[in-house]
């Protein structure tokens, strides 16, 4: 079998606090190098796709191009997840040169949960690493990620000022009622609602209903906890761990078989799952 998409959390790090993330974060550390290899070796030919997140920001790595040229050395496309707060020289440059990187999220959210540097303070490195992007003619995406929007896509007050910045940057027309606004090329800005993260001191109140865990994703805490999905940030759902045996080993667990029966059964059989309303977004649903 063959994953969309396999989330590797490289360390749960990111230096920031914001209210949308629902997780401690510095609880596991950094995945090192050594055990990235071994990962990479397990499961280089298990996806489409690798996304370096669940918690953490990779971009605070000191030796982020060690993990990129393990990922380029076994040919595994990446996508990578970042706050926008660590653009600096090194790693745009890094972002620039390695064609194994598919994709490059920003989560412009991050901004709007902090008070510390200035729209246009934030926006300046990320603004020049979009302009050499276009110079380059990079064949990776750039997604500038809003997913806060309010129910029906309701749009917060707090977005019109970067709307107005981005529309002012990249000369185009902002339709805030869409998912996608094209700013240039391979630059998008990507809107979504904002959902509630699951947690097992909530009601269970969702028993019925299909999902892309186990299916078409899969994820890795940086301790090497294998986890249904991205959403599973703590490891409430711990289906071992790929340090400990072979990934494809704990992909026939019995657990994890039963499970992802479950879905295709309509079922939710997890407490944790029970939760989950990322069905209601555009995305999930």
């Amino acid at each position: 079998m063959k994953f969309k998409k396999i989330y590797i959390e490289l360390s749960d790090i990111c230096g920031l606090k914001c209210d949308f993330c629902p997780s401690k974060k510095a609880v596991r550390g950094i995945m090192s190098i050594e055990k990235f290899d071994i990962l990479a070796k397990q499961i280089h030919n298990q996806s489409k796709l690798f996304t370096l997140h669940l918690l953490g920001d990779p971009l605070l790595l000191p030796d982020l191009e060690s993990y990129l040229k393990i990922a380029k050395e076994y040919k595994m496309k990446l996508e990578i997840t970042t706050s926008g707060f660590y653009f600096n020289d090194r790693n745009k440059n890094l972002l620039l040169i390695y064609d194994n990187i598919y994709q490059i999220n920003i989560s412009l959210m991050a901004f709007l949960s902090q008070n510390k540097l200035s729209l246009e303070e934030y926006f300046k490195p990320i603004i020049e690493f979009c302009k050499e992007h276009l110079k380059n003619k990079n064949s990776s995406f750039i997604n500038l990620r809003l997913w806060n929007l309010g129910a029906d896509f309701k749009i917060p007050k707090e977005n019109l000022v970067i709307y107005e910045f981005l529309s002012k940057e990249f000369q185009k027309n902002i339709d805030n009622a869409l998912i996608k606004n094209h700013l240039a090329r391979h630059i998008i800005l990507h809107q979504n609602t904002l959902f509630k993260w699951p947690n097992l001191s909530d009601t269970p109140l969702y028993f019925h209903g299909k999902c892309y865990a186990l299916k078409e994703q899969i994820g890795i805490l940086s301790d090497g906890t294998l986890v249904p999905c991205c959403l599973d940030t703590k490891g409430d759902i711990n289906l071992g761990n790929v340090f400990e045996k072979d990934f494809q080993s704990l992909l026939k667990s019995e657990r994890l078989q039963f499970m992802k029966k479950s879905f295709e059964a309509n079922k939710r059989i997890e407490r944790l799952c029970q939760s989950c309303e990322f069905f209601k977004t555009r995305l999930g649903g």
